[in-house]
Parts: structure tokens; C-alpha cells; sequence
């Protein structure tokens, strides 16, 4: 039996289509569980969050303990326990040892301030040289975070 080629081509490009969904999913989960992470650390209550975000205390609870286990670096992977120290932007996690090896390049979009400058990029991320040098500072000690 063959395929029909006009058919093959429509599933090959839906599900091309459905991968890149998902991966725009898995991150938009990943940014929103880190942001709930963010909030908490940032003193609101567990209530305070689940009544602003209109779900159970227990779910931001759940929420908020994955996040801290599956923190990891947008840059290169590394998990907050195989690093000393973890910098959080609106929408990146970046970790000592890239702030301290990273290498500005290309012309991009920074996922911590949003700017357009020469960038960092990494496997889910981009940081221009003034976020890595805040960061810099901030985990070194040298500066509050913003």
C-alpha cells in the first residue's frame, strides 16, 4: 500500500506543529511554577498567592516544593543543589558558574530584562552583559537583587 504523499505531508507538519506547542507549554509551565516559586520567596503566603492566583493553598504548596527540587539553569542545566548559587530573572534561572563563563555574542532578546543587545544564549535562555554583570553581583554578595 502507499501513502498517500499529500496526507503524509499534513501529519508530518501537525506534528511538527504539536512539538513546537508543547515546548511553548513546558516552558510557559516552567516559568509559571518558577514565578509561584518567585512570589513565595518573595514573603507571600501560600494562602496569599492561592487566593491571588484563584487556586487551592495546597497546589501552590505542591507548586512551590517542585520548583525548588527542579530549579535549574536555563543556561546550561545544572541543578540548584550541583551549583552554589542560582540567579532568578522574570523568566530565567541562571547559575554561578554561567555568570561566571558566559561570553556575550549575538544580537538577541535578554529573558531577564527584556532588552535587545548582544546576548548570552543558552539551551532555553539569553542574557545581555548587564543582567550577567548584576548577576554577577548579586551572587557574590555585592549588590541586592532588584
Amino acid at each position: 500500500m502507499t501513502l498517500d504523499e499529500a496526507l503524509l505531508a499534513t501529519a508530518r507538519k501537525a506534528g511538527t506543529a504539536s512539538s513546537a506547542a508543547q515546548e511553548q507549554a513546558d516552558v510557559a509551565k516552567a516559568v509559571y511554577h518558577h514565578t509561584v516559586l518567585r512570589l513565595h520567596r518573595a514573603g507571600g503566603s501560600l494562602r496569599e498567592i492561592a487566593e491571588a492566583l484563584g487556586m487551592s493553598h495546597q497546589r501552590v504548596h505542591q507548586i512551590v516544593e517542585q520548583s525548588k527540587r527542579t530549579e535549574r539553569c536555563w543556561f546550561c542545566g545544572r541543578v540548584a543543589a550541583d551549583v552554589d548559587k542560582m540567579m532568578a530573572g522574570p523568566a530565567a534561572v541562571i547559575c554561578d558558574v554561567c555568570v561566571a563563563e558566559a561570553q556575550v555574542g549575538e544580537l538577541g532578546d535578554c529573558s531577564f530584562c527584556s532588552g535587545t543587545a548582544a546576548v548570552f544564549s543558552g539551551a532555553q535562555a539569553r542574557i545581555c552583559r548587564s543582567c550577567l554583570d548584576f548577576s554577577a553581583a548579586v551572587i557574590s554578595g555585592a549588590a541586592s537583587p532588584r
